[in-house]
C-alpha cells in the first residue's frame, strides 16, 4: 500500500490548488471533482446527481445507518455490502458509492485526494491528513479574483463560503462522528492566510519528508 495523503479544507482556502501542486511535485495521482466522475460511472448514479450530493449530509437524519455507515471498515464498501444496505438516504448511498471508489483509488498506490471525508473513510489504511484553513477576508479575496466569481459581491461571497463551510462540516461529522477542523483529527493542519499556496506546499513538502514512510 502506498502513501496516502488526504487534504481537509475550508473552502477557498486554497486546498485544491495546493493538492495538485502537491501531487505534481510528488508526482502522484491527484483526486478531487475526479472522484464525482469515477463513483457516477461504477454505480447507478448520474454524475449530476453526484455533484449535486456533494458533501451533503442528509436532510433527514437517519442516525442509526449514520452510525451503522461511521462504525463500519473498509468492508462495508464492498458490492456485497451496499446491496445490503437498506432503506438508506440517496445521501448514504452516494457515500458509500463514493468511499467504494476512495478504497480502490487508494489501493492503486500513492496519491492525494482532496475532500469526501476521506481522512476517515480511509482511516484503516492510515493516510497523512492534512486540513487547510485560513482567515475569511483572506478566502473572499482569493475566490472573487477568479473569473468565475467576479460577479459576486463581497457580501454574497462571505455567505456563500460560510454556507459551504457549513455544509462540509455537518456532512464530516455526520459521517465520521469527527469535528469537521478539529486538529487532533490531522497530522497537519496549515492556515494558508499568511504563507499561500506556495508556501502551504513547501510546508507540507518538508512534513513529509519527516514522516515514517
Amino acid at each position: 500500500m502506498g502513501r496516502i495523503i488526504t487534504i481537509g479544507r475550508q473552502f477557498g482556502s486554497g486546498g485544491h490548488e495546493i493538492g495538485l501542486k502537491l501531487a505534481q511535485k510528488l508526482g502522484v495521482p491527484f483526486y478531487d471533482k475526479e472522484i464525482l466522475t469515477l463513483t457516477a460511472q461504477s454505480s447507478k448514479f448520474a454524475e449530476s446527481y453526484i455533484q449535486k450530493m456533494d458533501e451533503q449530509k442528509p436532510r433527514f437524519l437517519n442516525v442509526g445507518s449514520a452510525t451503522m455507515i461511521a462504525g463500519a471498515g473498509a468492508s462495508a464498501y464492498s458490492e456485497a455490502a451496499l446491496n445490503s444496505f437498506y432503506h438508506l438516504s440517496p445521501n448514504d448511498q452516494v457515500f458509500l458509492a463514493q468511499s467504494k471508489v476512495l478504497h480502490e483509488l487508494a489501493a492503486k498506490g500513492d496519491c492525494i485526494i482532496v475532500g469526501r471525508c476521506a481522512s476517515y473513510v480511509l482511516r484503516d489504511l492510515d493516510p497523512i491528513n492534512i486540513f487547510v484553513h485560513a482567515d475569511l477576508p483572506f478566502r473572499i479575496e482569493r475566490k472573487l479574483a477568479m473569473p468565475i466569481e467576479e460577479a459576486r459581491t463581497a457580501k454574497d461571497m462571505e455567505k456563500h463560503i460560510k454556507n459551504i463551510d457549513k455544509n462540509r462540516s455537518k456532512y464530516f461529522e455526520y459521517y465520521s462522528h469527527q469535528v469537521w477542523g478539529d486538529s487532533r483529527n490531522y497530522h497537519l493542519c496549515l492556515d494558508t492566510t499568511n504563507v499561500g499556496i506556495d508556501g502551504a506546499v513547501e510546508v507540507i513538502s518538508l512534513f513529509l519528508d519527516k514522516m515514517p514512510k
